[in-house]
């Protein structure tokens, strides 16, 4: 009779478990992500002791291990992956998805599990003495009187041994009165972290259940710091709330940004992909694609933007930045698309109206170019960058007058960009010495500069000179139409017909080369056919006078 009723028992707390919790471990999941982090505890380890497959409970470990780490209870997280380990010894983190720390975590675990442990000798608990409300007004007067570093460092050791036994509404002062401390002693990140910290957890206690825990305070103190170009504090504030609400996706979000603004770009990659985990948002995805553009990952960015743009079509960010991106790697069609559509979603994109004109100019269309740098110029009227490209599309329509000063100010600023279409300005209103002023004497491997001044030479009459700078540019660039075209005609000018017929005829024949070229040869041979008619003509005949 008695095995019955423990059978009965025993089925009527199972349909018990199963109408309060269908899925322990997605409920454990949902509680991580409400920063319910005892709750997902107890719900994770009941999922563990249900799975029967060893590396599916492996798993469920480490989430358990991942949620103490949350709690910073780091010997339960050790203990946890212990267990994991022993369902599957060869198991591996993700580094991208977890902080260094608790990978090296892992790492201790598996040394332990594969060196013997010597017995321990149990020692009798002593009780820790409870620390008393009272006491944190007793703490600040005493911070208040400290005056040199010793005194500020004693006060801190006592904070800190009275935060372990201090009961939760006292552990956030305590964490406040901490971070005085250490910024009296010239430690401001370290106490930003525990003033974000403690707001975590000043939220976690007003929250009501169930309900998103968010820190508002400290996320719009970090915002402010990274308005004010300190993204390393803001990053160390927000480190704080994320050791109290490992899940919380604004932190994540302003620890990224942070991170990126610090040049810090795995920790970014990491804390990018960890809120994405949770809630993939357009602005996320952009910054994980701004992430992977510094980290030299073009492709894995360009995964980034359009997954931005599928979510959210008229995000004119997003459809700019694939434009932007698109451009950089040579796709120029798809550039013009994207920023054709980010720039009729908002015309007030700086970045898209000028790399926009950049792509009329290699397209020709010197018009298009101008008006596109004119609607930049309007956003931002002296901005060099986009000013010298106004240059350069004047220069492409003729207008030299126009073209020259905003190049001179463009080159000042930025040589490397701006200096050859300078030169070529100056060129071409027949300030010849003084473009070749400019341009120096170019490297060998500069092909540009170097048939720039082979152009200039041409135009001062030194046929020879060109000739001698164009002959190295020949063996590095041997199926260069321009090259062979240029050669031929600095031969040509120093009368050298075949010399100059043959560098004509290879270049006409070469793939890509324009139909002028056939024209110049023809005139070429017409040239050369009437010299050697009049070097292989008989002296004139004298007529006597009458």
């Amino acid at each position: 009779m008695r095995t019955a009723v423990a059978v009965a028992a025993g089925l009527f707390l199972t349909f018990s478990a199963i109408a309060t919790a269908q899925d322990p471990l997605a409920d454990a999941n949902a509680a991580y992500r409400r920063g319910e982090f005892r709750r997902a505890a107890q719900l994770f380890t009941q999922a563990a002791e249900a799975e029967t497959d060893p590396t599916a409970r492996a798993n469920i470990l480490v989430n358990l291990a991942w949620t103490y780490w949350a709690l910073k209870e780091r010997g339960k997280a050790e203990e946890a992956l212990e267990q994991a380990l022993g369902e599957a010894p060869h198991l591996e983190l993700v580094p991208e998805y977890y902080t260094p720390d608790f990978v090296k975590a892992l790492a201790r675990a598996r040394e332990r599990m594969a060196t013997p442990r010597p017995t321990p000798t149990p020692r009798p608990m002593q009780a820790q003495p409870r620390f008393e409300p009272g006491s944190v007004a007793a703490l600040r007067s005493r911070l208040a009187l400290a005056e040199d570093t010793p005194a500020l460092e004693a006060l801190l050791g006592e904070v800190r041994a009275a935060a372990l036994t201090a009961a939760p509404p006292l552990a956030s002062e305590l964490l406040d009165l901490e971070a005085d401390t250490l910024d009296r002693l010239g430690r401001t990140e370290e106490a930003l972290s525990l003033r974000g910290r403690g707001a975590a957890l000043r939220a976690m206690s007003l929250a009501a259940p169930g309900a998103s825990v968010v820190p508002l305070d400290a996320l719009l103190e970090a915002r402010r710091l990274l308005a004010g170009n300190r993204p390393q504090e803001a990053a160390a504030m927000m480190s704080g709330v994320l050791s109290a609400l490992p899940s919380c996706v604004p932190a994540l979000e302003i620890m990224a940004e942070a991170l990126l603004f610090s040049g810090r770009l795995d920790e970014a990659y990491s804390a990018l992909r960890t809120a994405l985990l949770g809630n993939e948002k357009p602005d996320l995805l952009m910054n994980l694609g701004e992430v992977e553009v510094r980290r030299n990952n073009p492709n894995a960015a360009r995964e980034a933007f359009r997954r931005a743009v599928d979510l959210d079509p008229r995000n004119d960010r997003a459809w700019a930045a694939t434009g932007l991106l698109a451009a950089r790697l040579g796709d120029l069609s798809g550039a013009r698309e994207a920023l054709d559509k980010a720039l009729a979603l908002n015309g007030t994109l700086f970045e898209a109206r000028v790399v926009r004109a950049q792509l009329a100019l290699a397209d020709g269309d010197a018009t298009a170019a101008l008006q596109h740098l004119q609607r930049a110029l309007q956003v931002r009227p002296d901005d060099p960058w986009a000013s010298g490209w106004a240059g350069v599309a004047h220069l492409a329509s003729g207008n030299l007058a126009a073209a020259q000063p905003r190049l001179e100010e463009a080159a000042a600023r930025d040589p490397g960009t701006f200096t050859l279409p300078l030169v070529e300005a100056l060129r071409r209103q027949g300030k010849v010495e003084q473009a070749l002023a400019r341009l120096g004497t170019p490297r060998p491997e500069d092909v540009e500069a170097q048939l720039l001044y082979a152009r200039c030479l041409l135009d001062l009459g030194r046929g020879a000179d060109a000739v001698t700078a164009l002959q190295p540019l020949l063996q590095l660039r041997p199926n260069d139409v321009r090259v062979r075209y240029l050669l031929g005609f600095a031969y040509h000018a120093g009368r050298e017909w075949d010399q100059a017929l043959g560098q004509l005829a290879q270049a006409a024949s070469l793939p890509g080369a324009p139909a002028q070229l056939t024209e110049a040869f023809g005139l070429a041979q017409a040239t050369a056919a009437g010299q050697r008619l009049m070097d292989t003509a008989e002296a004139p005949i004298t007529l006597p006078r009458r």
